[in-house]
């Protein structure tokens, strides 16, 4: 993969816009654009079977959002657990022992590193209330060796025993609106830097990773048919043609509610509601 296309790769997957953000968020209902309290968007969460909630990774704002819907639908009594991008499936006992309280605080932060690059204190306080109040936590991802591999192989090239580390029930079929979404948003990134089935397996990988979240969703829910999960993710995993189709395409039937955060792409009216319910912008620092 040539350098320009890896690094821009990995911005994506991490999505470190230039956004900055504190206290003081306005939420849109984007079916309507009409301004709603943060309480509203909560009782529509709570109607919900998943509630997506998008991040700009190093964003602490956006993990505040996070928390405090968690916090408020914690504090409705409902049978919940959280989903994260952060933690891959196959780490899933070691983030079962910080929960249980087996593991300390100092030994997981290593296990955290090895499978998120960004500061274990920005997500701090979501695995610190989710271990104190006793909320089930799910490693969402799938192993990022494989993803490294797809963005510059292809799926093609993943052996027999590479797929059976993902998640029973994943996929590549990048013949899904999510692949067009990108096509339309990065395509021509793309065209300027590189040539030949590099896009290809960036979508691919963008594919394997939204597959195998959802296909861990689904695999959760059917254990805990009436647990609601909160699933945090990047942006452009948590957009509805993204991991909520992926588990529309797996016949996973799920009631599912999308929130995010302004960006670029989604300012001046240009979210749409077949992409996000409620969008959510913060004051500039």
């Amino acid at each position: 993969m040539p350098k320009t296309i890896a690094l821009f790769f990995v911005a994506l997957c991490t999505l470190t816009l230039p956004f900055s953000a504190v206290a003081g968020q306005a939420i849109t209902r984007v079916s309507d654009r009409q301004p709603v309290s943060l309480q509203q968007l909560c009782a529509k969460a709570e109607a919900a079977d998943l509630v997506m909630i998008g991040e700009v990774h190093d964003q602490t704002a956006h993990h505040d959002l996070q928390l405090e819907v968690i916090r408020q639908l914690k504090a409705r009594k409902l049978p919940l657990a959280v989903g994260v991008e952060v933690m891959q499936s196959d780490n899933q006992k070691e983030l079962d022992a910080f929960l249980a309280g087996t593991m300390s605080e100092a030994d997981f932060q290593p296990v955290f590193a090895r499978n998120w690059s960004y500061d274990w204190r920005l997500y701090r306080d979501i695995f610190l209330f989710a271990r104190d109040n006793k909320i089930p936590m799910i490693a969402l991802n799938v192993p990022k060796e494989l993803v490294i591999k797809v963005s510059r192989q292809g799926y093609a090239t993943l052996t027999a025993e590479e797929r059976r580390k993902l998640p029973e029930g994943t996929t590549c079929d990048v013949n899904n609106p999510h692949t067009e979404f990108l096509k339309q948003s990065f395509g021509e990134i793309f065209k300027r830097s590189a040539r030949g089935r590099v896009f290809d397996y960036f979508c691919e990988a963008q594919t394997l990773r939204n597959s195998g979240m959802a296909t861990n969703i689904s695999l959760y829910r059917k254990k805990a048919p009436k647990t609601k999960i909160v699933a945090l993710t990047g942006i452009w995993h948590g957009v509805k043609n993204a991991i909520p189709e992926q588990l529309s395409r797996s016949g996973a039937k799920l009631s599912t509610l999308v929130v995010m955060p302004e960006i670029a792409e989604f300012s001046g009216g240009k979210a749409s509601p077949e992409v996000i319910d409620y969008l959510v912008s913060f004051p500039s620092p």
